[in-house]
């Protein structure tokens, strides 16, 4: 039995190598085992979580913080249940390593061949495998421990390797086996070989005609993009959420000061560089964009955008142009594209390598100067006003500090409200803005809660809180000091405005759609219910006016060890001012 372990804690020793110290689980008998060895035999910390789609977003939520996440649970029921959060892992591209606890060997074979159907089984055919196929990198069910390893292994290369989740269905009578300890390190596969060998590769007699392939390419899309670049007299980046996701924020820093021009950042993209860089201007994301930045970014004369994704959220429902589009350049998902060209198979970091090593070898003066400025702060509102979207991001605005984490729910407080907020804090703004599942916020706040040197803030309306409200319990019980706003006006504001904006016009009395009615909740009482009135683990406020949330966040500064829910009191009519071209005669 020398250098063999079991296959339960070969995962968990895979997970602590890549940094993974908390698993977000719900118990299930399939793996009950699994998580007693979580408990027993690691140093990771199990997450109890009220349900199976809390567990996943938090899974989500810590994987965009800390890079990787993990989520347990049961087979069937479990599974089907957290099937949401891991699509939405899949689509915007977060790793999480998702492990189902499913029967035995000895079951599966007696419902094979004696008809004998378990709990929280569809059929005796791989149903997870089919449900997950489609949101998944890769699919292992482990039957044999033996190769458990391998398939390990290959499940959480895949993950890390195109950041998207992976699953590995564990039958419960493996995680005790005995199989071999793992040997070395595990470590993302890259989608390309580094150009330095896809040029040796192309210089070979004969050449590698597919090398040679992809050294045009890029050699092709950086000289196209660096003669724009030396020509231009106003240019500017755009950084994309992909900056962030395949970690090339050191590189976007280095090409940033050669360039030493402005940068915005996508909606996507919205803090994968700390916004108090003297050289950011603001986000750029189309109707929503702020006057600052667009009084910049509309005069330039080359554009180019990096790791930026064309989705309708991202943009808001318009293409990403300028006045100047032939001269915009956007590089992502490994393509570049240049007016009506598109070079295929060029990594991001690719060509910011190849447009880097351009301007280092054939100069380039830039041409600004100095940075145009950070957006302004917007203005402190009287202490004596009631409290409006407007007003409580204007006071954020100031309030905001390194050490937090906004975690942003989509909706109305989206778009002109959170994203205009300063994040001081490379990847400290959160958001599921291509899914956009209403409810992802909370729980995701207690996964980016665990995080070394921060406080997660969250920003919610009631609507969407309502779906994962559990998580505030969760809060309590692992001593998060999250804060959770919610932004309470009663109404799924959102779908009334782009389904009939009539009830936000300026003295309308015209009713809200029946659907878009909520009830409203008493949050004071329900934190007291979520904490056991512990008082001291779990407070809670009402804010109706400027004044009140100024004391707010007083007091939660006093007391950074709580967990905080914050009922934030609006007007049903109230909306962010940045919505104003969606409401007739406003």
């Amino acid at each position: 039995m020398a250098n063999q372990i079991t296959v339960g804690t070969y995962l968990t020793t895979r997970l602590e190598q890549l940094g993974v110290n908390h698993l977000f689980a719900v118990p299930g008998d399939y793996t009950s085992d699994f998580l007693e060895i979580v408990d027993k035999q690691s140093k990771i910390d199990r997450i109890g979580n009220c349900n199976e789609l809390n567990a996943g977003y938090a899974a989500d939520g810590y994987a965009r913080a800390n890079g990787l996440g993990a989520v347990a649970v049961t087979t069937g029921v479990g599974a089907f249940s957290v099937l949401n959060a891991i699509g939405g892992a899949y689509v915007e591209k977060i790793p999480v390593i998702f492990i189902i606890g499913t029967l035995s060997n000895t079951k599966l074979l007696q419902e094979v061949n004696a008809a004998e159907l378990y709990h929280h089984q569809v059929n005796d055919t791989d149903f997870n495998k089919t449900v997950f196929k489609d949101v998944t990198v890769a699919f292992e069910r482990i039957s044999n421990p033996m190769s458990a390893p391998a398939q390990i292994d290959a499940v959480i290369t895949a993950c890390i390797s195109q950041s998207r989740p992976a699953a590995l269905e564990i039958m419960e009578d493996c995680y005790y086996m005995p199989c071999p300890a793992p040997q070395g390190t595990l470590a993302p596969v890259p989608s390309y070989e580094s150009f330095a060998v896809l040029q040796q590769m192309a210089a070979l007699s004969p050449p590698n005609k597919y090398a040679a392939q992809i050294v045009k390419a890029v050699n092709d899309s950086a000289d196209t993009i660096y003669g724009q670049l030396a020509a231009s007299k106003k240019p500017i980046l755009l950084a994309g959420k992909e900056i962030g996701t395949q970690r090339l924020q050191s590189k976007f820093l280095q090409l940033l000061g050669l360039v030493q021009a402005p940068f915005a950042t996508s909606l996507l993209g919205k803090s994968v560089i700390a916004e108090d860089n003297p050289w950011y201007i603001g986000q750029w994301d189309n109707v929503f964009t702020q006057p600052h930045t667009a009084g910049i970014a509309d005069s330039n004369d080359c554009m180019i955008g990096l790791g930026v994704w064309n989705t309708d959220l991202n943009n808001f429902g318009t293409p990403n142009v300028t006045p100047n589009d032939p001269a915009i350049a956007y590089a992502s998902r490994n393509m570049v594209k240049i007016g009506d060209k598109q070079f295929v198979q060029v990594s991001l970091e690719n060509i910011m390598d190849a447009l880097i090593y351009r301007i280092q070898t054939k100069g380039y003066n830039p041409v600004w100067g100095q940075p145009p400025g950070n957006p302004p702060m917007p203005s402190i509102p009287s202490s004596t006003d009631a409290i409006t979207y407007d007003h409580f991001f204007n006071v954020m605005s100031n309030y905001l500090r390194p050490e937090h984490i906004l975690v942003s729910e989509i909706g109305l407080s989206t778009f002109g409200g959170s994203s205009y907020l300063k994040t001081k804090r490379q990847n400290g703004y959160l958001g599921q803005n291509i899914w956009a599942s209403i409810g992802w916020s909370v729980p995701a706040g207690l996964g980016a809660s665990f995080t070394a040197n921060s406080r997660a803030i969250v920003t919610v309306g009631d609507g969407a809180f309502k779906l994962t409200c559990q998580a505030i319990s969760t809060m309590v019980m692992e001593k998060r000091n999250t804060v959770v706003f919610v932004f309470n006006n009663k109404v799924y504001a959102v779908e009334q405005i782009l389904l009939d904006p009539a009830p936000f016009e300026p003295g309308s009395n015209a009713p809200f759609e029946e659907a878009n009615v909520l009830q409203p909740w008493d949050y004071v009482s329900l934190m007291n219910a979520f904490s056991n009135n512990n008082t001291s683990a779990g407070m809670s406020a009402n804010v109706n006016t400027v004044a009140e949330l100024q004391q707010v966040l007083v007091s939660i500064d006093q007391n950074p060890n709580a967990a905080w829910l914050v009922n934030i009191n609006l007007n049903e009519r109230d909306y962010p001012v940045a919505w104003k071209r969606f409401v007739p005669n406003s």
